[in-house]
């Protein structure tokens, strides 16, 4: 059996204004290391607080995630949380390894949703953190995995009643990952509570990328509620097609 140091992908629901219940669907980019090597690592994993040679095992991308995912599976959520933090505060997973540094921020998000989701629990203080160190990560800002934590920190500051801030990181997720229509679909959905968004574009980009948003439209309550939205989306949705 190989090490999985990807999180279980979050289940697609109906979105709704105060919660996560409609997150983003994580697109299964596992970390796997098969056979005897597995094992070593996983081993070694249970040494990252050793004194010493601690350190060098945080500085090991596979051991680290091990430990992580471990950690995860059995709800200790402060060491989880711990040992993230370490190691995105420290640069060892910058520069050429900015790809691994982003993995783990994607991690670290996708649990804090996770707990909300299913357990209603909220780590505000938490939050901002893993925000202001994604703010503050490796450049460029590119790929899914940056894109997914941009999302995160958006919600997060929308759930506060920060549309705008809100919006301008759902933008740099856009950016991010423009294979992506859920950035695109977001920014539309946030148009609904605000002037100055086109939502009508937005929506649109997010159907031409991905045809199922489309669905998702007619059954979001808040998007019922903008039934000329909804008729402009799809008649630009079938004109295109």
């Amino acid at each position: 059996m190989g090490v999985s140091a990807d999180t279980s992908c979050m289940k697609e629901k109906i979105l709704n204004p105060k919660t996560y219940k409609d997150l983003v669907t994580t697109k299964p980019q596992p970390v796997q290391i098969p056979g005897i090597m597995g094992k070593v690592v996983d081993f070694f994993s249970y040494g990252v607080w050793l004194p010493v040679i601690g350190r060098l095992f945080r500085c090991s991308f596979f051991v680290v995630c091990c430990a992580l995912n471990r950690y995860r599976r059995k709800g200790a959520y402060g060491k989880f949380y711990q040992l993230l933090l370490e190691c995105l505060s420290r640069p060892t997973f910058r520069g050429n390894r900015a790809y691994q540094w982003w993995y783990l921020m994607r991690f670290g998000v996708a649990v804090a949703q996770e707990r909300q989701i299913h357990w209603l629990i909220r780590d505000v203080v938490l939050e901002d953190n893993l925000t202001l160190l994604g703010n503050l990560g490796p450049r460029p800002l590119q790929g899914y995995d940056v894109a997914y934590s941009f999302v995160g920190y958006s919600l997060w500051l929308f759930e506060r009643g920060d549309i705008w801030g809100a919006i301008n990181m759902v933008k740099l997720s856009q950016q991010a990952d423009e294979t992506w229509g859920y950035p695109e679909y977001l920014h539309g959905w946030y148009g609904l509570f605000t002037t100055g968004v086109d939502s009508v574009d937005h929506f649109s980009r997010a159907v031409h990328i991905d045809w199922s948003f489309l669905q998702r439209m007619k059954h979001d309550k808040t998007c019922r509620q903008h039934p000329t939205v909804l008729h402009e989306v799809q008649r630009r949705s079938l004109v295109s097609k």
